[in-house]
């Protein structure tokens, strides 16, 4: 059913990366504020880090997979140039708005779904 509706998304071959991303986003986020309220631990930042650079990998599978099946606009690369320069910037900041800016690329990695549509 979901082919027969979403023709566009079910035949894109790199949507798979967008949805490995948005999964690994979600469960940083989650170990993040974990580290955040309770205890943060050099162990807990390698995971979260090795989850962040997860990320980026897929994120760059899905433009090279989406460049070579269709054509990338200008959204796609935006949103993977918030991914590679706010979010570690963020850092810097105080731990809960490096959270908002982790959650808002969440809201917007579905926007790349969205684009295949269209």
């Amino acid at each position: 059913m979901f082919a027969d509706v979403f023709p566009q998304i079910s035949d894109s071959p790199s949507i798979i990366w967008v949805v490995a991303a948005i999964l690994f986003n979600m469960v940083n986020v989650f170990l993040g504020l974990y580290m955040a309220f309770f205890k943060k631990e050099p162990r807990l930042v390698r995971v979260h880090l090795f989850f962040y650079i997860t990320i980026l990998i897929c994120l760059a599978l899905f433009l090279v997979m989406n460049g070579i099946h269709s054509e990338n606009t200008i959204w796609e690369y935006l949103i993977g140039l918030y991914f590679i320069t706010l979010v570690p910037l963020s850092i810097k900041w105080d731990v809960l708005v490096h959270a908002l800016v982790a959650i808002v690329g969440l809201v917007l990695l579905p926007l790349l779904i969205l684009l295949q549509m269209y």
